[in-house]
């Protein structure tokens, strides 16, 4: 996936496949969202013959801990599975899929045990559901439109020059405008039932949120930072800017629903000019009630989940961030905040808390290398001498490429199968990257790390005829090329090549 369009990124096939619920459905619309802390099971079979899928991967979104949980699981020769999944919402939707299939919906329950039988469609490259236990939230044709309106939305045609100078203000009314023609050009079509049409369209305005308005300056740098002068006009919006929160009703609990929640959420937390602190070891009454002295004229209201999520999505920085456990203080004060009803919210934290721990035991020390100062024909060559008799991973990759970090989260385990081995895994970025946005999220993936000038990056990239992130490139203790790739193999792919070449 290449650096070019933001909006091709969040068009990837297997990634946008997935929709996710919290809830049951009521007539017109989902009943409001219950934030539990649970298990959900999967049993399955899928039917294939010639036993072409060897592994299944379970993805979806965590509202709480603001993290997508992507799972992998074998699939035995006579085609079962099973998937046993932490979840944070009584009932989650999410995708079930292969590596060069597209997946399926279905329905995660911390209440009722899955059953589910699934197929090949080959002329389709897709899995279908033969037959599953319980019923969807939403109906398949909404499931269908869905998937067919995400496409039109994001892909949406409009003449980008018309950006070019724009202000911060006239930039966001310009964006506001074209929310409304742009969501009706989406739907234009589709059928979908009343629950469905409010989900769809509630989804279309938090991708709006955080893929154009709240995202002003990088969209700017991204399409223009090649013409002559955009230093000159581009600017850092001040807190003016974000009036338009409150057409949003960011203190709606549907939205709980919705895959990119979480990430308006910690998109929110991100924003230079709200100067919303981190929530470190400040106590969270104390820390929401500071939040609120920016938030509330903006948002259009001084009271609400949407506080305490905001809280727990600001934990969630740090353990996704960081990947950095929470502190003795940091536990008393989301127990003494976060009971009585509120206390799903506790249980969730404090349970991913233990996962972050066996994380961080396993982290590679962080080592931000200086780029050699040497010519760019030899800079790989610099690079991988200096992990001289290791096998030695090269990912190219950049904070802003969804599926990259996806990867990293994935490779975890084949890290925890690799430690102690003869192995580096070194990191290559460039300036697409914000710094301060790379130095933040190096410390969650621990490794070696480099950040390139555009110069270095174009022609590696070229040099190994890479077209798109993440690739890779996979050295022998002798420093010979041994492999190369773009996108993410699988585990049970990635951990066999790395094997093969240990001494």
């Amino acid at each position: 996936m290449n650096s070019s369009s933001f909006f091709k990124l969040i068009a990837s096939v297997n990634f946008f496949l997935i929709l996710f619920s919290c809830s049951h459905a009521e007539k017109n619309t989902f009943s409001d969202p219950q934030i539990k802390a649970g298990v959900a099971k999967i049993y399955g079979k899928l039917n294939d013959p010639e036993s072409k899928v060897t592994s299944l991967i379970l993805q979806f979104q965590n509202p709480v801990t603001a993290d997508e949980s992507i799972i992998e699981t074998k699939v035995d020769k006579d085609g079962s599975f099973y998937f046993e999944v932490p979840v944070e919402c009584a009932v989650v939707f999410g995708s079930l899929y292969s590596f060069g299939y597209r997946g399926v919906l279905i329905e995660l329950s911390s209440d009722k045990d899955i059953n589910i039988e699934l197929e090949l469609d080959d002329s389709e490259e897709r899995i279908r559901i033969n037959n599953i236990s319980g019923n969807a939230l939403l109906t398949d044709e909404d499931k269908e439109n869905y998937q067919d309106v995400f496409i039109r939305y994001v892909t949406f045609d409009f003449d980008i020059g018309q950006l070019f100078e724009m202000m911060p203000e006239e930039y966001a009314h310009f964006e506001m405008d074209m929310m409304k023609p742009r969501t009706d050009y989406a739907m234009t079509g589709a059928k979908f039932s009343e629950a469905g049409k409010n989900f769809t369209l509630n989804e279309l305005k938090l991708i709006h949120l955080q893929g154009a308005l709240l995202w002003y300056k990088g969209r700017m740098e991204k399409f223009f930072k090649n013409v002559e002068g955009f230093e000159n006009w581009i600017q850092e919006p001040d807190i003016k800017y974000y009036t338009f929160l409150k057409s949003f009703d960011l203190n709606n609990p549907q939205y709980f629903c919705n895959y990119y929640y979480p990430e308006t959420m910690q998109a929110l937390l991100s924003v230079k000019a709200l100067n919303i602190p981190p929530i470190s070891e400040t106590p969270v009454k104390e820390w929401i009630k500071e939040v609120k002295t920016t938030m509330a004229e903006l948002v259009g209201f001084d009271k609400g989940l949407f506080y305490d999520m905001l809280a727990a999505n600001s934990y969630a920085r740090q353990f996704n961030s960081e990947l950095k456990p929470l502190s003795d203080k940091q536990i008393e004060n989301i127990k003494k905040y976060f009971k009585g009803k509120k206390g799903e919210i506790a249980k969730i934290l404090l349970r991913k808390n233990e996962e972050i721990i066996k994380l961080a035991a396993q982290k590679a020390p962080l080592v931000v290398n200086k780029t050699p100062d040497i010519s760019k024909e030899k800079l790989m060559d610099a690079i991988i001498s200096k992990y001289k008799g290791k096998v030695i991973v090269v990912d190219f990759w950049a904070t802003w490429c969804g599926p990259c970090i996806d990867a990293m989260k994935k490779y975890r385990t084949v890290k925890r199968e690799l430690q102690g081995k003869n192995i580096i895994f070194v990191y290559l970025t460039n300036g697409s990257s914000p710094q301060k946005l790379w130095k933040e999220q190096i410390k969650g993936i621990g490794g070696e790390h480099y950040y390139l000038n555009a110069d270095e990056w174009e022609y590696l990239m070229e040099s190994f005829d890479f077209e798109g992130i993440p690739s890779y490139v996979i050295f022998d203790a002798q420093g010979k090329l041994r492999h190369k790739f773009t996108g993410y193999p699988g585990n049970e792919e990635m951990l066999n090549m790395i094997e093969n070449l240990l001494p």
